[in-house]
């Protein structure tokens, strides 16, 4: 909007106000974000709740995603503005090594959202890494997300992909879960709130993903650098939204955790705080500034060049991450 026509709707705003009339809202520029289920959306519904969005002049939609495949679809037919999303999903299309072969992918990731908060889940009677021999895992994708840092786990504790187990993809974390309930599958990667449900049902938690392999760029807010080129003005305003959301969820707990009590249901006040506690503490858990964790890309790469299948070696990160937006957003902070 011209500043100086702002300017003019300020002012009359002000005007009124000061006579008591009511003053019409100024117009917010509407969008949607795909994202997966899961306490890591906390930022995202701040922004929303909190009205951080709103103050940058945007209208914000979130809505759930079946999976990888689905969301990454949504994005490129313009369905979707913006995605949360395993930036190694992305990742895997740039290369054309995704599950769905994608004409013309063009997304990359512009923030940082956690570090790899992910735990290995079984369900009850699978106690130790070998009672997964001979059976099943959940993943995601199969050639991207977290199934790849569980396959890297499972490797490391002497067990091969499609030797000494299979793996099913299924779609998002509820779905993961699902599959695990339902006996397809004896394991998977979790983030919360479902590995904490997963703990109810008596299902076990062996192991956090970023204390075994160290800190990866897990989820990622993406966008298409089409859209990105031809509306810089919307995505400065997200990403500055989603700062100051991310900042706010680590300053002021009480707010974070009464974000988190109203989104989630069916968690208890202490289960609900020792997510936050999680959430800004660990390794593996929000960016600070929702900061992309570049150390976590490399590491991201690195397991790809490992266990994707591909003989070429991916070295640059700069072709799945385009900071220059967070940068100019930020003034560089």
């Amino acid at each position: 909007m011209d500043r100086q026509i702002y300017s003019r709707i300020m002012g009359c705003a002000a005007v009124g106000l000061a006579l008591g009339f009511a003053t019409p809202a100024l117009a917010q520029t509407k969008l949607t974000i795909v994202t997966f289920a899961g306490a890591t959306n906390l930022p995202v519904w701040v922004a929303i709740d909190k009205g951080f969005f709103a103050k940058e002049g945007l209208d914000v939609t979130q809505e759930i995603t079946r999976g990888s495949v689905a969301s990454t679809q949504g994005l490129m037919s313009g369905k979707y503005q913006f995605g949360s999303s395993a930036l190694d999903n992305m990742i895997a299309n740039a290369e054309g090594l995704g599950d769905t072969q994608i004409d013309g992918f063009d997304i990359v990731g512009i923030t940082g959202v956690h570090s790899g908060m992910n735990k290995v889940v079984t369900r009850p009677e699978i106690k130790t890494y070998g009672d997964i021999k001979g059976k099943t895992i959940a993943t995601d994708a199969l050639t991207s997300g977290y199934g790849l840092v569980l396959i890297k786990i499972l490797a490391m504790k002497g067990l091969k992909l499609n030797q000494d187990y299979t793996a099913l993809p299924v779609g998002s974390g509820p779905n993961r879960l699902a599959a695990m309930k339902e006996g397809k599958a004896v394991a998977a990667a979790l983030s919360a709130p479902d590995d904490l449900e997963a703990k109810k049902l008596g299902f076990n938690i062996l192991d956090d993903t970023a204390a075994l392999i160290g800190a990866y760029q897990g989820s990622a807010i993406v966008v298409r650098r089409a859209y990105a080129k031809t509306h810089e003005a919307e995505v400065l305003a997200f990403i500055r939204a989603v700062v100051a959301a991310t900042d706010y969820v680590f300053t002021d707990k009480a707010g974070a955790i009464a974000e988190m009590k109203a989104r989630i249901k069916g968690m208890s006040d202490a289960e609900l705080e020792a997510i936050y506690t999680e959430m800004v503490t660990a390794k593996g858990g929000l960016n600070r500034g929702a900061r992309m964790n570049m150390e976590g890309v490399k590491m991201l790469l690195s397991l790809r060049n490992d266990l994707a299948g591909s003989d070429k070696k991916l070295t640059d990160s700069n072709k799945y991450v385009d900071l220059s937006y967070y940068e100019k957003a930020t003034g560089g902070r």
